[in-house]
């Protein structure tokens, strides 16, 4: 592998975790679109997918644009239910004070992803967030990753994405991106957000 410069995140389930909030939310648009809540049966096997899934699977009958509008609109009312990793910013900066690069690569919107973090106080650690509508495929696609290391300037093969679910292993493997798996296999698999940096490749000390 080359020498690292860039490390990539997928947000929720890693840096913090929403998955409370988006079952409410995800049910009142059940409501919405379609005159039914979303169940917890339905909404737990599915977290994590993207707007257009989200469409398809509920049956919503609505746009992803409009299911977008939707979730930035109710959202907010459910904010108390996120939780924000505590390890995610220390870990944050000691990356950044290295001299690598960080991104968020997300299947949230970019109408919601930037306000998550900033709750979290980790919107400011980021020299990208990829949002899932930036970019024509969500997660389990390669199109966010890609995405993401353009804007970061860096290739495949010097970076690695951190990530929970078999969207995020699917997205890195299909980028050709080393995956390291919180609580999940990967290349390397780690049960905390802090032990990252002890499975970390070499970094290049002299990175600006």
């Amino acid at each position: 592998m080359s020498v690292l410069r860039a490390v990539l995140f997928d947000m929720d389930g890693v840096l913090l975790k929403s998955e409370e909030a988006w079952a409410h939310v995800v049910a009142a648009a059940g409501v919405h679109f379609r005159g039914s809540p979303v169940t917890r049966e339905e909404f737990a096997p599915t977290f994590g997918q993207g707007t257009q899934a989200d469409t398809e699977v509920f049956r919503l009958g609505c746009s992803p644009e409009a299911l977008d509008r939707f979730y930035t609109e109710h959202f907010p009312r459910y904010a108390q239910h996120v939780w924000v990793n505590p390890d995610a910013r220390p870990l944050l900066e000691t990356l950044g004070r290295r001299g690598l690069r960080r991104a968020v690569v997300t299947n949230t919107a970019s109408t919601l992803a930037p306000a998550l973090l900033g709750a979290g106080h980790l919107a400011e650690l980021f020299e990208c967030i990829a949002c899932a509508n930036l970019v024509p495929r969500s997660k389990p696609a390669p199109d966010l990753v890609l995405y993401a290391l353009e804007k970061l300037g860096v290739a495949a093969s010097e970076a690695v994405m951190v990530g929970d679910s078999r969207y995020d292993r699917g997205a890195a493997a299909a980028a050709g991106v080393r995956f390291v798996g919180l609580g999940l296999d990967g290349d390397v698999r780690i049960e905390q957000l802090g032990a990252l940096l002890a499975h970390l490749p070499p970094w290049d000390s002299n990175a600006q």
